[in-house]
């Protein structure tokens, strides 16, 4: 546990701070704006399936960039905590919602898209997609590793990005604000390497 101790203090840290400001926002806010999509995208309902996997995906993947290179992995989480930063200071001045269609359950594929609905009802702070920019930030720098599978999880990320549209948990515009938001941070992020060496070292990490 002690060598992977730099991964599991800032992965931890990351998602933690950002679910926690998610849902700080979410208590003091109550008037939202609601979204409504330039395209209809349909629901898909097996696409839960892959919406789902949000998660573990995203600690399989900061979990092998910092195996192969732990100075990309420091790259990488600056990258996270920024575009979180950019986005949470958005859901503060543009508090939006989206309305999702009734599920009328007959299966187990309805049942998981009704229960995910639930567990995040109503579904609010949805521009940008955070689910949508961390999932860029993994191809970014998935890329950028030595990693034998990076071509594979790639794809995959392309595809948690499609299916939180097809599950109707974001629309189009929420998925391109997320892209320019995670473009603005890896830029950031290049121009101050050195300086996000220094301050990991500073912080003993």
């Amino acid at each position: 546990m002690k060598k992977y101790k730099d991964y599991l203090v800032l992965t931890i840290f990351t998602m933690g701070s950002q679910a926690l400001l998610y849902f700080l926002i979410k208590v003091f806010i109550s008037d939202y704006n609601i979204l409504k999509s330039i395209i209809n995208v349909p629901l898909v309902k097996p696409f839960i399936y892959i919406y789902n996997s949000w998660y573990p995906f995203i600690v399989l993947c900061t979990f092998l960039v910092y195996k192969y290179d732990k100075k990309v992995f420091k790259y990488m989480i600056t990258t996270m905590l920024l575009t979180a930063f950019f986005a949470h200071i958005t859901f503060i001045i543009y508090p939006s919602e989206i309305i999702r269609p009734a599920i009328e359950v007959k299966s187990i594929t309805d049942w998981l898209v009704n229960f995910t609905y639930m567990a995040d009802t109503p579904a609010i702070n949805c521009l940008p997609s955070m689910h949508c920019a961390y999932c860029f930030i993994m191809i970014y720098y998935i890329l950028k590793s030595n990693n034998k599978y990076k071509y594979l999880l790639v794809l995959y990320s392309f595809i948690i990005v499609i299916s939180t549209l097809f599950t109707k948990q974001h629309i189009i515009e929420d998925a391109a604000l997320a892209l320019i938001y995670t473009i603005i941070a890896i830029i950031i992020v290049k121009l101050n390497k050195e300086r996000i060496i220094r301050f990991f070292k500073k912080i003993k990490l």
